[in-house]
């Protein structure tokens, strides 16, 4: 008897085998997708790292890392923390300036808990600056001499492009994906045998960190490099070179060209940095066709052979005094007596080399409010005409700040002789860009002093900002800049910690960013996320001028923003529901969670 197929039992086997088709088609796209889920793979040198103390091995064979805080690592071991605002990228760990891990006055470093395990200052915790060199006493009272460091990635990164975290427990989570390869090179990158420093490895696996970078060779001229490749480049692309040193260093050493005996002069005023030739210039500098100055306002100015730091200067004019900076720091000669000079005269300097040579500079002055006439076969101090055709003496002008811009040009005037001069906040002086603007608010990541004056002594300091951590970090109003006398740039500041013994003080502190940072952000985070910090939590409010308030969030609340705003001199971060918050670091942080 023939069997007759059943229309409803035909139309369910089509539905089962169709069911079937779709499964394994949404099988082989899931695993397609999450095959190419870093279709664009991030670019490590794009990372921010920071450095884990670590000393010897223990009893087990593996590294001694930091643990002044508790019994395990937490993120105030670092210095610095990846996740902070001191992390580094290959920018600023190059040849020429290598990241300072270092240090020439080795300290003891007491984290939150003294020998005993007693908390030390309450609840107000700290960050390690502990360096190499440094003992640290531990959490459980020993200590620890730090001889080299872990390399840490920056978690919300790390975890934004791998999914992966406990980047602080781990102590093998950045190889799990780089490899790391370390070497002793010199100041032009040539690598110098060292076969103490090494990136530690047990058994057939690698850990991030280094030891034995307190046995580098020489440590002011030879540096650590340290090379990270992407184990999977379809993860990461292109590999990173750090370079570290102990001290610090200079720029690689340069072999001069051919009749080029002098990388160059620079020349310094109160206001610093004011100008500079090269030996280009010096070579076609003569009585006949001298490189035009403007004769600063007080008669006095710095002068500095840039390549040679044991060169003499003399001048062949009576009327003038060269004196050999007193100060350290400095390289060159004041000279004064430049006011009593009649516009147009010309001086030559003759300039004693370390190796017995000499070389000739001619210059011909002028005044500040009656330019000269004459030629010049060289560039002028302020970059002007090198052609040879007749100009007026070239003015050596900076640029000031104002209070909410840059860029106006004045004449700058040099150092009195005999007592160091100081610049004030009247003085026009050279205010670089990215300083923090008239107005602004910064705050201090480090210990800072506030001074009477912007040359910095101990007679002279009006008070001592411990180091603190993030929430609790002293602020100050930016009010003027100011250069000590050897032209190093200080911001004026009103203390506007209020509640404070300090409060409305008035004074200079550094404009160092390894100390001192504006306090609010500049730019939006790159996953738009934001965590509240502030122990009374912050509020939203309807405007920008943070008026209408709307509602209240408490202390770890994470919140999603979409723009950053400006307000007067400080910003504000736009939500995603259209409210304001503030963009202020103390009281919220720019991470991933």
């Amino acid at each position: 008897m023939e069997t007759t197929r059943r229309p409803h039992t035909n139309k369910l086997v089509r539905w089962l085998l169709l069911s079937l088709v779709a499964i394994a088609t949404t099988i082989t796209v899931s695993f397609g997708i999450s095959s190419k889920a870093h279709a664009a793979p991030y670019d490590l040198n794009n990372m921010r790292w920071g450095l884990l103390p670590a000393g010897g091995l223990d009893k087990s064979g593996f590294p001694i890392f930091s643990n002044f805080d508790t019994a395990a690592i937490s993120s105030t071991d670092w210095s610095p923390d990846p996740d902070g605002d001191q992390s580094f990228t290959s920018k600023d760990a190059t040849l020429q300036k290598p990241y300072v891990v270092g240090t020439d006055t080795p300290k003891t470093v007491i984290g939150n808990y003294d020998k005993d395990g007693n908390p030390i200052g309450g609840d107000t915790k700290h960050q390690s600056d502990a360096k190499i060199g440094d003992t640290i006493l531990q959490q459980d009272g020993s200590k620890m001499t730090v001889t080299g460091f872990r390399i840490g990635a920056n978690a919300t990164e790390m975890g934004s492009v791998t999914g992966y975290g406990g980047w602080y427990d781990n102590l093998r989570a950045e190889s799990e994906f780089f490899d790391f390869q370390v070497q002793e090179v010199d100041r032009n990158g040539q690598v110098v045998p060292n076969n103490k420093l090494t990136v530690f490895k047990k058994g057939n696996f690698q850990w991030s960190t280094i030891l034995g970078v307190d046995k580098i060779t020489d440590r002011k001229n030879n540096l650590v490099k340290v090379t990270i490749t992407p184990l999977n480049s379809s993860i990461f692309a292109n590999p990173q070179t750090l370079y570290f040193s102990l001290t610090g260093v200079q720029a690689p050493v340069v072999e001069p060209k051919a009749k080029e005996s002098n990388i160059g002069y620079a020349l310094y005023g109160t206001g610093g940095k004011i100008g500079g030739f090269t030996s280009k210039d010096v070579a076609t500098s003569t009585e006949k066709t001298p490189i035009l100055l403007e004769t600063p306002n007080d008669g006095n100015l710095y002068l500095e052979d840039l390549s040679n730091p044991g060169a003499t200067l003399k001048a062949d004019n009576p009327k003038l005094t060269l004196v050999k900076d007193p100060n350290p720091d400095q390289l060159g000669y004041r000279v004064s007596g430049l006011k009593s000079l009649v516009p147009g005269t010309i001086v030559k300097f003759t300039d004693t080399k370390i190796d017995g040579t000499t070389e000739d500079v001619y210059f011909k002055f002028g005044t500040p409010t009656t330019p000269g006439g004459g030629t010049t076969g060289g560039n002028t101090a302020n970059g002007g005409n090198s052609t040879g055709s007749a100009t007026p003496p070239a003015s050596i002008q900076t640029t000031t700040g104002g209070s909410n811009q840059r860029g106006t040009t004045t004449t700058t005037t040099g150092p009195s002789q005999g007592t160091p001069a100081t610049s004030t906040s009247n003085t026009s002086i050279a205010v670089p860009k990215d300083v923090a603007v008239k107005g602004q608010v910064v705050y201090g990541l480090k210990k800072l002093g506030l001074y009477k004056n912007p040359t910095f002594t101990s007679s002279k300091r009006i008070a001592w900002y411990p180091k603190q951590k993030r929430i609790n970090r002293p602020m100050f109003v930016v009010t003027g800049y100011a250069r000590s006398a050897n032209g190093t740039l200080r911001y004026k500041v009103r203390d506007v910690n209020h509640g404070t013994k300090t409060a409305g003080k008035i004074g200079y502190i550094t404009t160092s960013k390894k100390v001192v940072l504006p306090v609010y952000y500049a730019s939006l985070p790159k996953n738009n996320k934001i965590t509240v910090i502030s122990k009374k939590g912050v509020n939203t409010y309807k405007a920008k001028s943070l008026t209408g308030k709307l509602k209240h969030y408490k202390t770890g609340t994470h919140l999603t923003v979409k723009k950053l705003v400006k307000h007067n001199l400080t910003t504000r971060y736009q939500l995603t529901n259209g409210s304001f918050v503030t963009a202020n670091k103390k009281l919220i942080i720019a991470r991933n969670y």
